[in-house]
């Protein structure tokens, strides 16, 4: 598998968290089998070669706007598969698309809301690289994208508000608007959210240090103990931090 990212800066920084471009080789004997992490973020997908299952769900080729990432999933990849794609951060997918999906959904199944990326996806067709792909949906964002846009500001600094050591000044909304504001962009309360980034952490720092010890690392990320954060994973991450650990090894001697 080949995968690229690119993480823009400037004006998309607080709005995109990666633009992305992904191939499978068609001599590839079998699929390409991967857990993806949830990160409470949204994305538009654009397949543009091959069946791609999430879940047990699979999506033939077109758009498809991928809801808030609550929990872990696996996507299965099969020879040939061309993907590109916009990934937001946490409550930009809403602010972007004008609206709040909570499966997948593609073009056919709301028309008149998303017929607006239909040109988009005819563009990436004509893509013969990951290089083209990034830079075509790189210059598409900076098009619709609007910085002055109060809504997208307001929505950025709710989100950052909650995080979890978030050194930013109170904002002048009450924790009441905050709940409907979460729900309404994201389908999940701050709660749920600060949950996911606590597990996202800690996921990252075994990715850095897999023999750190367990736990140490749930009484450095805030668990009440070591049961509270392989529930939390198992939940959140479909995996527990002794199986992660352990897959971080592997790949670690496999890369020697």
């Amino acid at each position: 598998m080949d995968f690229r990212i690119f993480k823009p800066q400037g004006v998309l920084k607080d709005h995109v968290q990666g633009i992305w471009s992904l191939s499978v080789s068609p001599d590839r004997v079998v699929e390409e089998k991967k857990l993806l992490f949830s990160d409470a973020g949204s994305g538009i997908m654009f397949n543009l070669g091959g069946d791609v299952c999430f879940g047990n769900h699979c999506h033939p080729e077109g758009v498809m706007i991928m809801p808030n990432s609550k929990e872990a999933q696996y996507v299965t990849l099969p020879p040939g598969t061309v993907l590109a794609g916009i990934r937001f951060h946490p409550g930009m997918g809403y602010s972007v698309l004008g609206k709040r999906f909570d499966h997948p959904v593609t073009i056919a199944d709301e028309p008149e809301h998303l017929c607006f990326l239909e040109p988009l996806q005819q563009q990436l067709r004509h893509c013969r690289c990951h290089q083209a792909r990034i830079a075509t949906l790189y210059r598409w964002m900076k098009r619709h994208l609007d910085p002055d846009d109060s809504a997208r500001h307001t929505i950025t600094e709710i989100v950052k508000a909650v995080q979890p050591h978030s050194r930013h000044h109170p904002i002048p909304v009450s924790t009441r608007q905050i709940e409907r504001h979460f729900q309404k962009w994201m389908g999940m309360t701050p709660k749920y959210y600060q949950r996911i980034l606590r597990v996202k952490q800690s996921l990252e720092l075994i990715q850095l240090s897999p023999d750190i010890p367990l736990a140490d690392l749930a009484a450095e990320q805030g668990f009440s103990d070591q049961a509270h954060m392989t529930r939390e994973f198992s939940h959140i991450a479909k995996i527990t931090p002794k199986q992660y650990s352990l897959l971080v090894k592997k790949k670690q001697v496999q890369s020697r």
